[in-house]
């Protein structure tokens, strides 16, 4: 091969794994958790429940896995990731399919009708109507997201 095709092929998959990494580094919004598969980071359970498993993210994007909002609490709380290190946290909606929502867009419920893994008790929803519904069929009181954090 001549100098310049060499030199031309030597540019192009510099330029590829240029963009790779980009695209990798400012990934934002959560990534599907594997659920019977993935454990999670904080007590060590396969992640089984969907509408129950969280996820924080970094700013780096790096993202933590887990099965309950009281592991997610307890890890970030713990120090395990500095706050000023912290993207977002996403949570699932209790009634709704298993995509993950950042939880400042969340109403939240606790009630031990819920039955979380980890009897954390606490249900997110995109909703309040749905919240409402739930709460007339299983009791608990609403929370805010500031209030969960105490």
């Amino acid at each position: 091969m001549s100098i310049i095709i060499k030199k031309y092929l030597s540019a192009i998959c510099t330029c590829l794994l240029l963009i790779i990494g980009l695209q990798s580094c400012g990934s934002t919004g959560p990534k599907p958790i594997n659920y019977g598969k993935d454990q999670c980071v904080y007590c060590k359970m396969t992640i089984t429940d969907a509408r129950f498993g969280t996820q924080l993210l970094t700013k780096k994007g790096r993202t933590y896995n887990f099965d309950d909002l009281s592991c997610m609490i307890a890890f970030a709380k713990e120090g395990n990731v500095k706050k000023e290190e912290i993207e977002n946290l996403y949570i699932p909606d209790y009634t709704k399919d298993k995509k993950l929502y950042p939880a400042s867009e969340l109403f939240f419920l606790k009630s031990e009708g819920l039955k979380s893994p980890m009897r954390g008790d606490i249900a997110a929803f995109k909703d309040q109507a749905d919240l409402k519904k739930v709460k007339d069929e299983l009791g608990g009181v609403e929370l805010s997201w500031e209030e969960i954090w105490k």
